[in-house]
């Protein structure tokens, strides 16, 4: 049962995070497309040492922003079921 849950929730937030990817307000993605102006414009001015450390911190950057995306849409999934469920006993957070 609580494979199934976990796979749902998975699903669920998988088509959501796909849903908001592809419905994203403009402000949002001019600051995506600001960020990347200024990657590519950085990327010019570096040595090819410093472009490989550039990479790996891309990297992992690119990694952390999904982690944290994940993140914080299990956690907000979670405490809505939470919120669903309890609120016929009353809903007291934490």
């Amino acid at each position: 049962m609580e494979d199934n849950m976990y796979n749902a929730t998975m699903d669920f937030i998988t088509e959501r995070v796909n849903y908001h990817g592809a419905n994203e307000p403009q402000g949002l993605q001019d600051s995506v497309d600001d960020f990347k102006t200024a990657v590519e414009i950085l990327k010019e001015t570096l040595t090819e040492e410093q472009i490989c450390l550039f990479q790996e911190a891309e990297h992992q950057y690119s990694y952390v922003d999904g982690e944290q995306m994940r993140f914080y849409f299990e956690s907000g999934f979670a405490d809505a079921v939470r919120f669903m469920f309890g609120w016929h006993e009353g809903w007291k957070g934490n």
